[in-house]
């Protein structure tokens, strides 16, 4: 029987072929949260053998990206976990402080009914700088044409209010334009996002994350032009 915890929050990690940062990750939250973590087709279980007395995995059998990745948690959520205030997601490669983690969720059980962004701060010379374009550029494009200005458009560590998971979930996109996607909908729904700085991680300039900075970024760039031409 699996012990109700205090803070009705899950975490969510989408992984891919990921490395030992996903065990150290799993081991320093599972103390403290329950745990999912999608994978997404990887080519070996190793990794995913080492948690899986710490955290609930689901499967695919084949690699169907980040979008529907994160989608399978949200339905696994809304179908098992009928007391949790929300979601927060984490990207699999180690990019995030486990203390900007715990400091999310923190805020979060505080205001769990509004959506919150971890905001690195893309003026650091530490971000590689095809980093620094891609998000800048997308940025832009969508303040240009929402008047919304949001910091770190393609952020991994997001808390998502239980209430909006139907409808997350029912959002067009399976990689990583979802999660731009998902940004639009809330910004013409008027929900509001709260953004939190946190501290921009790369290690390895990064080499084990999956998002092609530049070539996604252009895109999810153009992706969005189309989406917002004429607003």
């Amino acid at each position: 029987m699996v012990k109700k915890l205090k803070e009705e929050i899950i975490i969510l990690i989408p992984a891919y072929n990921p490395d030992k940062e996903l065990i150290k990750l799993v081991k320093e939250l599972t103390e403290n949260y329950k745990i999912i973590v999608i994978n997404d087709g990887s080519d070996s279980k190793k990794y995913f053998n080492a948690i899986k007395k710490d955290c609930k995995i689901l499967e695919h059998s084949v690699n169907k990206g980040k979008g529907r990745a994160l989608k399978t948690g949200f339905r696994y959520i809304i179908e098992n976990y009928h007391n949790a205030i929300g979601v927060v997601t984490i990207d699999a490669d180690g990019q995030h402080d486990i203390q900007d983690i715990y400091k999310i969720c923190e805020v979060f059980k505080q205001q769990s009914d509004i959506l919150i962004f971890g905001k690195r701060n893309f003026d650091s010379k530490e971000i590689p700088f095809r980093s620094r374009i891609g998000n800048k550029m997308i940025s832009r494009l969508i303040e240009k044409k929402t008047r919304k200005n949001i910091g770190d458009t393609q952020t991994g560590l997001r808390a998502i209010p239980i209430k909006y998971l139907k409808d997350f979930e029912r959002i067009y996109g399976e990689r990583f334009e979802y999660e731009t996607n998902v940004l639009l909908y809330c910004i013409k729904q008027k929900i509001n996002i709260h953004e939190i700085a946190i501290k921009s991680i790369y290690k390895n300039k990064n080499k084990m994350s999956h998002f092609r900075m530049l070539r996604d970024s252009m895109i999810i760039y153009n992706q969005l032009r189309k989406k917002l031409r004429g607003k």
